[in-house]
């Protein structure tokens, strides 16, 4: 076992017990905080409808941050009165300050981010001496981020998705042009020398991806996933932490 998934294995048996992952990814950051004096200054990248669309979960690392800064792009997205900064901007182009962010995270941006160098420039410039970031999504190495493309590219992504939850909120989800130039440890690497410390883990578990797939295509979708977890294989879901 690499030293992250050691020090992160207390999260990664809750994800693969069945907790869903916002809550999970939301304890990581708040134990990253909590082990360091003061009131940080944290920067939600992408922070849209809250931490992984759970608006409650984006108030709780608000209230711990002695100043939570977001960045969102997207204008038709309206954010809460927890922020005490927004950007409405791409995080390249947003007037941070150097060396003002503690902690930084983006919940499944990354898949999004069409030039990976400007992008892990403006992070390392923006982190304070020993400031960490926390990147969580999707595995580029993993069978689903094949399947992500190719759709897109087809340009059925969207009717897909909106035929799959007719009957579900999840039909209201906005599906941003993805790139995948940010989704593996090996492209992660390319552009983050200059971090002191690059870790990765790969998460999957039997049924994660089950919002994707069809309801009678599920079972076989499950014996996918026990290959992967079997074989050791990258799972759907990447993790990053990266320390100035």
């Amino acid at each position: 076992m690499a030293d992250s998934d050691y020090r992160w294995a207390k999260y990664i048996e809750c994800y693969r017990k069945g907790q869903w992952r916002a809550p999970v990814f939301h304890d990581m950051i708040l134990d990253e905080a909590r082990r360091r004096p003061g009131r940080l200054a944290f920067l939600d990248i992408g922070c849209g409808s809250g931490f992984d669309n759970n608006v409650e979960l984006q108030q709780s690392l608000a209230s711990e941050a002695g100043r939570y800064v977001g960045v969102e792009p997207d204008p038709r997205i309206s954010l809460g009165p927890h922020f005490d900064e927004v950007h409405r901007c791409a995080f390249e182009e947003a007037p941070l300050e150097p060396g003002s962010v503690d902690i930084a995270f983006a919940n499944f941006v990354l898949e999004h981010v069409p030039t990976p160098e400007r992008f892990w420039k403006k992070l390392y410039d923006v982190l304070a001496e020993d400031g960490v970031f926390w990147g969580f999504t999707v595995d580029g190495r993993n069978f689903f981020a094949v399947a992500s493309q190719t759709t897109e590219f087809l340009g059925v992504k969207r009717a897909y998705f909106r035929w799959l939850h007719r009957d579900s909120s999840l039909r209201n989800f906005e599906h941003y042009p993805t790139h995948y130039r940010a989704n593996t440890p090996r492209q992660i690497s390319r552009y983050t020398r200059s971090f002191s410390r690059v870790e990765f883990t790969s998460l999957h578990r039997v049924g994660q991806l089950d919002y994707c797939v069809p309801r009678l295509l599920r079972p076989l979708a499950h014996v996918c996933d026990r290959i992967i977890i079997a074989g050791g294989l990258p799972g759907s879901v990447l993790l990053v932490r990266l320390q100035k």
